[in-house]
């Protein structure tokens, strides 16, 4: 098992806002209203998504289609409830930008993961999108992404400070979400760098290295 000092200029360096993926607009035709799909894409056949462009340059209106096609460049495969995501626009909208989103609770949580969990569809792949990127913080962690792959880093036990994480799998990940959260902040701190970087460098290294 190894730690992460090893890691930590790799850490540090990592362009974690230059993060971007290709979606086409075929992908998303007969799912997303053709006047959204016009906007997004401005008339090409496909458009690259960075971390960059939904912090920065994202509308309410169009933040939650923008964060599912970054996420899911390919489409949600598997995810039969998709349509209904974005039938729930406006809904969903309205939970994840709510002013003081920043100045959460700990136990605010709780209410937000309810409130998500109501729509068809979404689990804790996209609601830590849509919490991350909409810049949520409970108590004193910082809202980070956590799906599947990160999932399988911990594991795995490749790094010896996510061994508190190792059962954390995509039944329990909800009731495990905070202590995702105080891990990977408490972690970052140690090392001195930015949880969001840590988060890229294990989505990105943490299943290559041996």
């Amino acid at each position: 098992m190894k730690t992460l000092s090893s890691y930590k200029g790799l850490i540090n360096e990592i362009p974690v806002q230059e993060q971007a993926f290709v979606t086409k607009r075929i992908t998303w035709e007969k799912k997303i209203d053709t006047k959204i799909l016009d906007e997004i894409f401005v008339g090409l056949p496909e458009r690259k998504i960075s971390r960059n462009d939904i912090f920065s340059k994202c509308p309410i209106d169009l933040f939650v289609y923008l964060v599912i096609m970054w996420g899911y460049p390919r489409g949600m495969r598997g995810h039969s409830h998709d349509g209904m995501i974005f039938k729930n626009i406006y809904a969903i909208s309205k939970i994840i930008n709510q002013p003081n989103r920043n100045l959460l609770p700990e136990d605010e949580w709780m209410t937000v993961q309810k409130q998500l969990l109501a729509f068809p569809g979404l689990g804790i792949s996209t609601i830590s999108k849509f919490l991350y990127f909409r810049t949520f913080k409970f108590g004193l962690y910082d809202a980070l992404i956590l799906d599947e792959r990160l999932m399988k880093v911990f594991q795995e036990g490749v790094f010896e400070e996510f061994e508190n994480l190792k059962h954390v799998n995509r039944g329990n990940s909800i009731s495990n979400y905070l202590k995702y959260l105080k891990t990977m902040n408490q972690t970052a701190n140690q090392l001195r760098v930015k949880p969001e970087n840590l988060e890229m460098f294990l989505f990105t290294f943490g299943s290559n290295i041996k």
